[in-house]
């Protein structure tokens, strides 16, 4: 009986655009990691083909992926949204897991007003936000605890964004967390970048371009980002 992975992506998605896009993400990163698990979480009925395990959202979740990471059918998970694509082996990734319990990027945009939301803690403008898009964790109890206080102030914030939630809950954390480089989730290109760069080439991409586009175009541009 061929033993579970260890390590694995997660995804959630609603509806079919999403899976479509999700399964777009966890064929990357087979083609780069052909040991890593894949696990989706979805909506009943959906076509969860091309993932190695599928879970579905309860109802009455306002943003289900607040609630189910800590129900990640692996040790060590790394959460993709589904507006992803990997182009390298993950291992060292993963191997961040053997000191720090969980690891983000911070925004890069943190300054703007729609970065600097508050709940209930005055926290400083030089602790930014986390992109909650790429989130990489092993489970521990101090994990799990996260998870559950995010949840909890998430849906007490009645906010309809998950980062100011996740932002507070860091701060008050014990998590041991660290911050990665900004090529394991690239959210934006310079213009110089697209010509020429001395910087490391990204290693996960993450695009609003690779979301569901209903422009023909723009649905053709972004089946051919590799």
């Amino acid at each position: 009986m061929a033993q579970e992975p260890k390590r694995g992506v997660v995804y959630v998605a609603w509806g079919r655009d999403h899976v479509d896009v999700a399964r777009r993400s966890a064929a990357s990163v087979k083609k780069w990691n052909p040991d890593l698990g894949t696990a989706i979480w979805c909506k009943e009925g959906d076509d969860t083909s091309g993932f190695d395990q599928a879970f579905f959202i309860p109802e009455g979740l306002k943003r289900p992926k607040v609630n189910v990471l800590g129900e990640s059918p692996y040790d060590e998970t790394l959460f993709l949204d589904n507006d992803t694509i990997v182009r390298a082996d993950l291992s060292s990734f993963f191997d961040l897991l053997r000191k720090y319990e969980m690891c983000g990027t911070q925004v890069i945009l943190w300054h703007r007003p729609r970065h600097q939301k508050k709940i209930a803690l005055d926290l400083p403008d030089t602790f930014p936000e986390i992109n909650t898009g790429v989130l990489l964790y092993r489970k521990t109890p101090a994990v799990l605890d996260f998870f559950r206080d995010w949840a909890e102030t998430f849906a007490a914030s009645g906010m309809g964004i998950d980062q100011p939630s996740f932002r507070e809950v860091l701060w008050r954390s014990d998590v041991a967390f660290y911050v990665f480089p900004p090529q394991f989730n690239k959210r934006v290109f310079e213009a110089s970048e697209l010509i020429w760069s001395d910087a490391p080439r990204p290693r996960i991409l993450h695009l609003e371009l690779l979301r569901p586009q209903k422009n023909r175009f723009l649905r053709w541009v972004s089946n051919r980002i590799r």
